[in-house]
């Protein structure tokens, strides 16, 4: 339990701060009737198919107030050569691209060019290519784990649109008349030059691209979901807090029994000519070893509920999720032990110290009594 709270907690708090990278903007725009999806998207990376106009970013760039515009169009589910799962094809502009960039994990050298692509986490290359509708295109770079969706994504540079989805075509993927077009976009995002009012700036879009789209405020909505992470760490806090208590006070009336009922034992070690010291540090090794394993068994087993399930966890918390790696699952597994091992030797020490004090006879004239 102790295992499983703190594993749930941590990564609720790196799936927050991943969170706040990953929202990069003042505004969104996304077209009329699609915000509850774009708001998915900033939460679980699940993309949509939602579509307005291709003319949106270049209507809104130029608006008094604004300091930087990038765009972004998706392709939801489409199979692809590459993987035994579906993929979502996202095309940015790396121009002017302040989304995706903090996200790469090595820096390429050149531009994203039309045979170029940055895979998600979870994507699989072989040879650095993928083949996607029968395709191989060069990875030149990986995204870091985000914890969502987002890291079983392909992007593409915006130019490489129009051949993506005529090889999808050609490979019969399904696709609507929109995607068909391409001269589509699924969402804008707008960073506001300081001392400028958002809904100012959002007046004024809606006065050069029309009532075409919905606004999500991606810095409002992470403050919605700390406040609600907080309720929900205080919640799991409160967990471990009482487990650690229950645990306490559980390894406290064990020992008691347990050491309790050695009285006798530890006696006729004494006379054989075993010493207070001797005895005690048996009694406190063997405890210690219980501790150790016992604490070990558990974390293996919190470790096989929460770390395969965890993108379920966050999904059902509606919380952005980002499990722990290898390295700091064992940390936390030797952190957890170390604390059980502790809180064991603190609740029998009492009753060790009490049963090697007595002296041997006395014990065992109370046994034969």
């Amino acid at each position: 339990m102790l295992f499983s709270g703190s594993i749930i907690k941590g990564s609720l708090d790196k799936g927050m701060d991943n969170m706040d990278r990953r929202l990069g903007s003042d505004i969104m725009l996304v077209p009329k009737g699609s915000r509850e999806q774009a708001e998915n998207l900033l939460l679980e990376g699940q993309r949509g198919t939602f579509y307005f106009d291709g003319s949106v970013d270049d209507k809104v760039k130029d608006i008094e107030g604004i300091s930087e515009v990038t765009s972004q169009c998706f392709l939801k589910s489409l199979s692809a050569d590459c993987c035994s799962s579906e993929v979502e094809l996202v095309f940015y502009d790396p121009d002017t691209d302040f989304v995706v960039g903090p996200w790469i994990e090595t820096n390429y050298k050149s531009d994203l060019k039309k045979d170029n692509v940055i895979v998600g986490s979870d994507i699989v290359t072989e040879n650095g290519t993928i083949k996607l509708f029968g395709k191989d295109y060069e990875v030149v770079s990986q995204m870091a784990k985000t914890g969502t969706a987002l890291d079983s994504s392909v992007y593409f540079s915006d130019e490489s649109m129009a051949s993506v989805i005529a090889d999808a075509e050609e490979k019969n993927s399904f696709l609507t008349e929109e995607q068909k077009d391409g001269d589509i976009l699924s969402s804008v995002f707008i960073n506001l030059k300081d001392g400028y009012n958002e809904d100012d700036v959002i007046r004024e879009c809606h006065a050069k691209a029309g009532d075409v789209f919905d606004v999500v405020y991606p810095k409002q909505l992470n403050e919605s979901l700390s406040d609600n992470l907080l309720r929900i760490t205080d919640i799991v806090g409160a967990v471990v807090l009482i487990g650690g208590i229950l645990l306490f006070g559980i390894l406290v009336l064990i020992n008691s029994v347990i050491i309790e009922s050695r009285k006798q034992e530890v006696a006729l070690l004494r006379v054989l000519g075993n010493s207070k010291s001797k005895m005690a540090l048996m009694l406190i090794s063997e405890t210690g070893a219980v501790s150790l394993f016992g604490s070990l068994v558990g974390c293996l087993l919190g470790a096989l509920i929460v770390i395969p399930f965890g993108r379920y966890i966050g999904m059902s918390l509606s919380m952005p999720y980002l499990g722990p790696s290898f390295i700091g699952a064992s940390v936390q597994v030797i952190v957890i032990m170390a604390i059980v091992f502790l809180v064991a030797l603190v609740s029998s020490i009492l009753f060790v110290f009490h049963v090697t004090g007595i002296e041997p006879y006395l014990a065992l004239k109370k046994e034969a009594e």
